[in-house]
C-alpha cells in the first residue's frame, strides 16, 4: 500500500480490488471508501446512498501500457430542502470529474501535449505514449483550457504581429517587467487597444513603437499612462533616413577619377604594321607556284593542280617576289574624316566620349559622312585611351552601417573611407555627426537634457531626410523624450513576437486565432 500511495497518489482515495490485463490494456477495479460526500449544488454533506454504478476512466499509462480504471461510485440523496438537486454522484478528488471519461492526471497530460504540439503532431505523440487520442479530441481539450489569471501589469508593452503577413495583423500585449504575454487582440486598431486598457485599469507605462494607432489607443484608454517610444524603433527610423540620404548622395561615394592618359593619336589611328592573313596566303601561294614551275609544270597544269585561273597563275609566275603582289596596307588611306581629325582629337582630350555628341558637332562643321564612319574612329580612340583603374564605390548599406554604428565597432579602413566621403560631401559629413550624436544620446538615455538641442540642429541640417526625421519626432515628442530617458523598452515584446512566429511555424501556419491565442497565453 505504501508503494501504491507513492507511485499512484491519485488512487489513494479508492480501494483497489483487482488488477488484471486484457490484451494490451491493464484494467484496475476499484471502489470508493468515503462514507459521505458533498453536494455540488449546495455544499451540504450527505450520507444517504441512493444507488451505485460503475465508471470507466482512462488513466495515465504504466510501463508503456494503457490503463483503464473501473471505479464503483455511489449516488447520494441531497437532504437540503432548499437545494434543487435531489440526488448527486460522488466525485473522487484528483481522479474524477463530472461526465469525464479520463482521469484528471491523464487529462492534464493530454492538455499539455495539445498546448505543446497541437492537433496532428500531438495525436502522433500520444500514440507513442500508450494513450492514443485523435487530433479533434486534443483540439477540443485545448479550447477548453481556461485562460491563465494574470494581473494588470504596471508596465505594458504593445506591438503587432502578423496573422497573415501583408494582409491581417493582431496585437500582443506583454508585461514588460514579467516578460510574459498578457493578452492577444485579434486586430491592430486603436479601438481594441483602448477598450482593453479601459477594462484593465492600472497601467502606468506603455512601451510601444511609432505606430499611430497604438498612440491613439493609449491616449484614449489610459490617458494618465506615460507612453514610451521604443529606442530600437527610433534608431531604426533614423537608419532609414540616413540610408535615403546616402542614396541621394551616392555620386560622392566613389573616389574622383584620375586624369586619363592617351597614347599619341597619330599612332593610335594608323593601321598595324604587321601583315595580315591575306599577305601570308599570297606569299605561300607565290612560293608554291614557283616551286611547281621549277619542276617543269606548265601554266595550264598548275592551274588544274591548284584549281586557279590561268591568269592568276601567270600573274604569280611572272612576279619575281611576293612583295610585288602584296598591297601596301601600311600606307594610311585617305578618309572623309581627315579634315576634321584635329578637332576630334582636341575634343577627345577634353573628355568628350559620346559619338552622338561628336557627330552633332561635326555636322555643324559640314561633315557629310555617316555615324558608322565616326564610330569606327572613336572605337580606335577608346582602345588607345588608357583609363586608370578606380576602386569600386562602397555600397549604400555599407556606408549607412558605418555612419549608424559606433566608431569603435567599425574597421579602421572603413572609417578612413567614411572620412574621405565626408570630405567630398559636406552634407554626408553633417549626417554622420548628427547620427552619432543621436546614437550616443540614445545609448546613455540623455533625452531629457540633449533632445531639444539635437532636434534643433537636425531641423537646420542640409539633409532633408534628417529634417523629416526631426519633424516626426516633434509629432510624438513626449513619447520620444520618455523613450530616450526612461529605462523601459519593447525588448520583451519583440521576444514574444518572435515566439509567436515560432509557434505559427510549428502549427504549419494553419492555426485558428483562438488556438494560437491559447498557446501564446500559456507560454508554449
Amino acid at each position: 500500500m505504501e508503494l501504491l500511495a507513492v507511485v499512484f497518489p491519485h488512487l489513494a482515495a479508492v480501494r483497489i480490488e483487482r488488477v488484471y490485463q486484457v490484451g494490451a490494456i491493464v484494467r484496475v477495479k476499484a471502489a470508493t471508501t468515503e462514507p459521505k460526500s458533498l453536494c455540488p449544488g449546495c455544499g451540504c454533506e450527505s450520507v444517504r446512498v441512493h444507488s451505485r454504478y460503475e465508471r470507466c476512466l482512462a488513466d495515465l499509462p504504466v510501463a508503456g501500457q494503457e490503463v483503464l480504471l473501473q471505479v464503483r461510485v455511489r449516488r447520494f440523496f441531497c437532504d437540503n430542502p432548499g437545494c434543487g438537486r435531489k440526488t448527486f454522484a460522488e466525485q473522487v478528488p484528483g481522479l474524477t470529474s463530472r461526465h469525464g471519461r479520463r482521469a484528471a492526471g491523464l487529462l492534464s497530460m493530454l492538455r499539455t501535449v495539445a498546448l505543446a504540439l497541437g492537433g496532428r503532431p500531438g495525436a502522433r505523440h500520444t500514440a507513442r505514449l500508450a494513450c492514443a487520442v485523435g487530433r479533434s479530441t486534443l483540439l477540443r481539450l485545448l479550447r477548453n483550457v481556461p485562460d491563465p489569471k494574470v494581473a494588470t501589469p504596471r508596465v505594458l508593452g504593445v506591438d503587432e504581429f502578423a496573422w497573415r503577413k501583408g494582409h491581417t495583423y493582431g496585437t500582443v500585449l506583454v508585461d514588460v517587467e514579467g516578460g510574459h504575454v498578457v493578452e492577444v487582440l485579434p486586430d491592430r486598431s486603436a479601438d481594441s487597444f483602448a477598450a482593453w486598457l479601459q477594462a484593465h485599469p492600472g497601467v502606468e507605462v506603455i512601451c510601444r513603437d511609432r505606430a499611430g494607432c497604438y498612440a491613439e489607443g493609449a491616449q484614449r484608454g489610459a490617458p494618465l499612462a506615460v507612453q514610451v517610444a521604443d529606442r530600437w524603433h527610433l534608431l531604426h527610423n533614423l537608419s532609414g533616413a540616413v540610408q535615403r540620404a546616402v542614396s541621394r548622395n551616392r555620386a560622392h561615394l566613389r573616389e574622383p577619377a584620375k586624369p586619363e592618359t592617351t597614347e599619341p593619336p597619330a599612332e593610335g589611328l594608323e593601321s598595324d604594321h604587321e601583315e595580315g592573313a591575306a599577305a601570308a596566303r599570297t606569299r605561300a601561294r607565290h612560293a608554291e607556284i614557283h616551286q611547281l614551275r621549277s619542276q617543269g609544270m606548265t601554266i595550264t597544269a598548275i592551274s588544274r593542280e591548284l584549281r586557279l585561273s590561268r591568269k592568276t597563275v601567270r600573274r604569280y609566275a611572272t612576279a619575281a617576289s611576293a612583295d610585288e603582289l602584296i598591297i601596301d596596307e601600311r600606307a594610311p588611306r585617305q578618309t572623309i574624316l581627315d579634315a576634321y581629325l584635329p578637332y576630334l582629337l582636341e575634343r577627345w582630350e577634353q573628355g568628350c566620349r559620346s559619338t552622338d555628341q561628336l557627330l552633332a558637332e561635326l555636322r555643324d562643321r559640314g561633315f557629310l559622312g555617316s555615324a558608322r564612319t565616326l564610330r569606327r574612329l572613336t572605337a580606335k580612340l577608346r582602345t588607345a585611351t588608357v583609363t586608370p583603374a578606380r576602386p569600386p564605390a562602397p555600397k549604400i548599406r555599407e556606408v549607412t552601417g558605418w555612419i549608424v554604428q559606433s566608431p569603435g565597432k567599425v574597421a579602421a579602413e572603413d572609417l578612413a573611407t567614411l572620412d574621405q566621403i565626408a570630405a567630398r560631401c559636406p552634407e554626408l559629413a553633417s549626417v554622420t555627426e548628427l547620427t552619432r550624436q543621436f546614437a550616443e544620446m540614445l545609448v546613455h538615455r540623455r533625452g531629457e537634457q540633449d533632445l531639444d538641442d539635437w532636434a534643433a540642429r537636425a531641423e537646420a541640417s542640409p539633409a532633408r531626410e534628417l529634417r523629416d526625421f526631426a519633424a516626426g519626432l516633434r509629432r510624438d515628442w513626449a513619447a520620444v523624450k520618455a523613450g530616450l530617458t526612461l529605462p523601459y523598452s519593447s525588448g520583451a515584446v519583440e521576444g514574444n513576437v518572435n515566439r509567436i512566429k515560432m509557434i505559427k511555424r510549428i502549427m504549419y501556419g494553419r492555426a485558428n486565432a483562438d488556438l494560437l491565442r491559447i498557446r501564446v497565453l500559456h507560454r508554449y
